[in-house]
């Protein structure tokens, strides 16, 4: 029997955050990408054309960029959003099984502090920044039902502001985090369905800004410990860009719902955000990030090459991009590849980082069949982190695939038992959804279908976990 990996959770979205904040850091890290289990299509030319974002300097952030491996095409200058990129492009692979490309970066990040009084906001000027960040895009769409929607937040009110505190409140008090399908991700369909991620709040906080005339963008972060972040920023004059995050500002609501409130204290506290009050997020901004990439739909030409792309965001590339920030022509669908960061002294490490690409990776060689080193990789990620649901989730599918189907059972009971966050839910309805058809599997009749209703109550619909319910439902039946 064979089941692919059906839970691999991008990472963008990821609200996983953690560690003491100061004031001003110094973060010194290291990004690895792997390409490992490198198999050759028969006759076929190989090519590797690779792009990932660099930390930037930005609004509370400097950084440095200290090498760059193997010698890229260029890094890719963005110079209109501020971003930078670099571009690999390799055509000689050789006999190697495995590639690994890095860039070593040091970060300087300071927390954001605006004071802005609304009397002394000026008119914007319709340059070509403004022009560039109120118009209608790809996953910042201005429907006819974000403009109406937009206009009766802000009423009579002129100022721009104040206008956008009047949408951050609202996004605060009429959205539900919850983790989209990236076939679903977009301002049209989140504020449809008024659910989504940090990412969709931030765009449909855009979306509507954007449809009263106000400047705004995205920015993309990863976290020093945890996985991404993304946030809002508006421009307003003569102050300029200031950060509004509008998810973790719901976390600060005094009856959020993101996530159990003992977490969302800790989160709170871990962040650094002094006082509990959504307020603080609207212009102010802690340390604890490293900012990646600026805006969605990223335009990148390289000139020596002459190759376009275009990408909806960056963070920081490859896999965790989209569409996929790397291409590997003439290489059999049983290669794989992943990206991670390594700070401090470990950074450096390439044995240290050998080891964790296999845990990164987990989830891919699962995805292509290698159920072997899945389940090594997995294993060293529980010994790590023992109560992480997205592991025993994909360990109990390795333990599916190799007919384990009593070890998969314990595995999915488990990824149930863990605690979470935010993608906590879609993890579970794929767990509810699996120890349905291992129960299946088993005969117990009962028990599947008491698993697919679980799935079926829950309204969650993630990566088709709704059809796969009720079409395994509708199988019990008939045996």
């Amino acid at each position: 029997m064979r089941l692919a990996s059906l839970m691999i959770i991008p990472i963008l979205g990821l609200l996983a955050l953690g560690g003491s904040v100061e004031a001003s850091k110094i973060i010194e890290g290291r990004y690895w990408y792997f390409i490992d289990n490198i198999s050759i299509e028969k006759d076929k030319e190989q090519e590797i054309l690779f792009w990932a974002a660099l930390p930037i300097n930005h609004l509370g952030q400097e950084s440095e960029i200290l090498e760059i491996y193997p010698e890229p095409v260029e890094v890719i200058e963005d110079d209109f959003n501020g971003n930078r990129v670099v571009f690999w492009k390799i055509n000689d692979i050789g006999d190697k099984k495995t590639l690994y490309f890095y860039y070593d970066f040091k970060v300087t990040a300071s927390e954001v502090n605006t004071n802005i009084d609304p009397e002394k906001v000026k008119r914007y000027k319709k340059n070509k920044e403004y022009k560039r960040y109120t118009k209608s895009e790809p996953w910042i769409e201005i429907s006819d039902d974000v403009k109406k929607k937009a206009l009766e937040i802000v009423g009579k009110e002129k100022n721009p502001y104040k206008k956008a505190k009047l949408i951050y409140d609202w996004v605060l008090s009429n959205m539900t985090y919850e983790y989209p399908d990236i076939t679903k991700r977009g301002a049209k369909n989140s504020f449809k369905s008024l659910k989504g991620d940090c990412g969709e709040f931030s765009v449909v906080f855009a979306a509507l800004c954007r449809a009263v005339a106000i400047p705004v963008r995205t920015v993309t972060c990863v976290w020093e410990k945890g996985a991404g972040h993304q946030w809002a920023e508006i421009l307003i004059p003569p102050y300029g860009w200031i950060p509004v995050d509008t998810s973790i500002g719901q976390v600060l609501m005094p009856d959020q719902k993101v996530f159990p409130e003992e977490d969302a204290k800790k989160i709170i506290k871990e962040i650094g955000i002094p006082e509990r009050n959504p307020d603080y997020l609207f212009g102010n901004l802690y340390p604890n990030r490293i900012i990646v990439a600026i805006g969605n739909n990223i335009e990148l030409f390289s000139k020596n090459t002459r190759i376009k792309r275009t990408f909806k965001f960056l963070q920081p590339g490859g896999t965790t991009a989209y569409p996929a920030a790397i291409e590997l022509k003439g290489f059999s669908n049983t290669t794989v590849h992943g990206g991670f960061f390594l700070y401090g002294d470990e950074r450096g490490d390439l044995k240290m980082a050998k080891e964790k690409s296999i845990m990164v990776l987990a989830a891919v060689y699962l995805q292509t069949g290698d159920f072997k080193k899945a389940e090594v990789g997995l294993k060293k990620s529980l010994e790590k982190k023992p109560n992480s649901p997205q592991a025993w989730l994909q360990l109990g599918q390795v333990y599916l695939n190799t007919e384990r189907v009593d070890e998969a059972i314990k595995a999915f009971k488990k990824c149930l038992d863990s605690p979470g966050g935010s993608t906590k839910p879609v993890i579970d309805v794929w767990a509810h959804n699996l120890l349905g058809l291992s129960y299946s599997l088993k005969g117990e009749k009962k028990l599947a279908e008491k698993e697919f209703q679980w799935v079926i109550n829950s309204g969650i619909d993630y990566n088709g976990s709704q059809k796969f319910a009720l079409d395994n439902k509708e199988k019990l039946k008939n045996k």
